[in-house]
């Protein structure tokens, strides 16, 4: 085996000896490729020539044949180890810190599906010897060991894990360190991307009485409006009604910063985003071609000159403990508002307008000590509680002593829902499908679905036509039965019988209550304005 001068002094004499050929001239050609793989490294470079021999040796002890060319060339090239073969595992790593490119969570999300699925499971097996069974098997013990779990990995999940490794293996295509990539063969079930639905009356009542929710609820109008009323005393109320009305994301709202909203023009505009990774918080652009200027309607125009009124006030009472940030949204010392606040914030609303519990008083802690037989005074004290209990431990429910919209469907199956806020009014909805009212309501209003889409700067209106064309013909019915019940008409003839109530000829009763099943118009959550209910 050719060696410099140096290295025949430091090694001796090397030697690749190989018998057992059926003829001379089979043995010359495989000399002749032996060679050929022992003239791949520099002239100089002693080291690659013995790893190139040892290679060829444990191929020959292990394979009787010699080591596949192209292979030694591109390992020799992207300086790989030829004797220690390179795991699967080696490479993921080696990839996702190449990456340089990656959103933070992009990279955090990568990163955990490697560290808690992949590399357990696949990391030990030689990059080159990876097959589509290994990958299908391992996907199949993903799904098998997390069921019953606290966190089971479902198909969105494992799909997002397989593009992982998909990706992955693409780059060691490129990278002439696999022939071809055997994900690509692996079939992963998919899951519809989920369509946004109207919290419709049947849809409240059935998750009051079985906690079945869809995975993307989009309140009503009223239900808007309720929300509205509740946060008007909040702090940060104007940043709830921006994305109530215009729909940022999250992080687009938290890091929205004075410079970028023009008040006498009525417009925002997107050109960052405060992102969260793990709790610690870092600058990002938006989502790709989601950068852009938002028109602002009159009302939420007027909602953010109170809310900068609001923030000047803060500055001067603050004094020199205030951090001028320009950020719109911010803490009481000026900082900007961390997003998972905000989320926190909005569900803990949530929860408490859907509960009657300890000194809550109406007419809702009315009916509960009625239906338990109670005096009734409307306040909810210790006895009430305790009544509660008594009736949550008779259903098999836990006795905590709190009405929340399960048990209140418990308490009155046939009228769940009451002219009055109930528990169970404000039905579940997560931060981001606020972000889906924003959309619903301007369909609603008459807007095109190009207008909607470039205001909430989707990539194309086919996105947006995907996501919100399933809430159309609900948003058309309550349409209709808005302009019905604009038009006074008769009252039926005494013969006539029951009639519909879209066609009765008041929202009221005769008590001057409305009517059960019907909303009154000053409750409507209107384009350019809002009323909304009291509680």
């Amino acid at each position: 085996m050719p060696l410099s001068e140096a290295g025949r002094r430091e090694h001796g004499r090397q030697q690749i000896t190989r018998g057992g050929f059926a003829s001379q001239t089979d043995a010359a050609v495989e000399l002749r490729q032996a060679i050929q793989l022992l003239e791949f490294p520099d002239t100089d470079d002693d080291a690659g020539r013995l790893e190139i021999a040892a290679l060829i040796r444990d191929h020959y002890r292990r394979y009787q044949q010699l080591p596949d060319a192209t292979d030694v060339r591109r390992r020799l090239g992207a300086g790989l180890s030829l004797t220690v073969p390179e795991t699967t595992g080696m490479w993921l790593d080696e990839w996702l810190a190449g990456k340089r490119k990656l959103a933070a969570n992009t990279r955090r999300s990568y990163g955990g599906f490697i560290a808690r699925f992949l590399k357990p499971l696949l990391g030990d097996v030689p990059l080159s010897k990876l097959t589509t069974n290994r990958i299908r098997a391992a996907y199949d013990e993903i799904v098998t060991s997390t069921a019953g779990t606290r966190r089971p990995v479902g198909p969105a999940t494992l799909q997002r894990i397989h593009a992982t490794l998909r990706a992955a293996l693409n780059d060691a295509v490129r990278q002439r360190r696999l022939l071809d990539n055997p994900a690509l063969l692996v079939e992963v079930e998919t899951e519809p991307r989920p369509k946004a639905v109207i919290w419709t009356r049947p849809r409240v009542i059935d998750w009051m009485a079985t906690g079945r929710r869809p995975k993307v609820g989009v309140w009503t109008p009223e239900q808007a409006g309720a929300f509205l009323a509740i946060m008007a005393k909040d702090r940060l109320y104007a940043y709830y009604h921006l994305l109530v009305f215009r729909g940022p994301r999250r992080g687009e709202g938290v890091g929205l910063r004075w410079p970028e909203v023009d008040l006498e023009a009525g417009t925002f505009t997107v050109t960052q985003q405060i992102v969260q990774v793990g709790w610690e918080t870092v600058m990002a652009r938006p989502k790709a071609d989601s950068d852009g200027v938002v028109a602002l309607d009159s009302m939420t125009t007027t909602v953010l000159r109170a809310h900068q009124e609001q923030q000047r006030d803060e500055r001067l009472r603050m004094g020199s403990a205030w951090t001028d940030t320009q950020y719109v949204f911010t803490t009481e010392t000026g900082q900007p508002v961390h997003p998972d606040y905000v989320s926190r914030h909005f569900m803990r609303v949530i929860k408490q307008a859907n509960t009657l519990r300890t000194d809550d008083t109406g007419q809702a802690v009315k009916d509960v000590q009625a239906t338990l037989g109670l005096g009734v005074d409307g306040q909810f004290g210790l006895i009430t509680r305790r009544a509660v209990a008594g009736f949550q431990s008779l259903r098999g429910l836990t006795p905590n002593g709190i009405v929340d919209p399960h048990a209140w469907y418990l308490l009155f199956p046939e009228q769940p829902l009451r002219p009055y806020p109930p528990p169970g009014y404000l039905p579940p909805v997560r931060l981001h499908d606020l972000r889906h009212l924003a959309a619903t309501l301007a369909l609603a209003g008459g807007a095109e679905m190009k207008v909607v889409s470039a205001m909430l700067r989707h990539s194309s209106t086919q996105i947006t036509a995907d996501t919100y064309t399933s809430v159309l013909p609900e948003i058309a019915i309550q349409a209709a039965e808005a302009a019905a019940q604009l038009v006074q008409q008769p009252p039926p003839r005494a013969n006539d019988g029951a009639v519909s109530p879209s066609l009765a000829s008041s929202p009221e009763n005769d008590e001057g209550r409305p009517s059960e099943g019907r909303t009154p118009r000053s409750q409507v959550v209107r384009r350019e304005g809002l009323e909304p209910p009291t509680r």
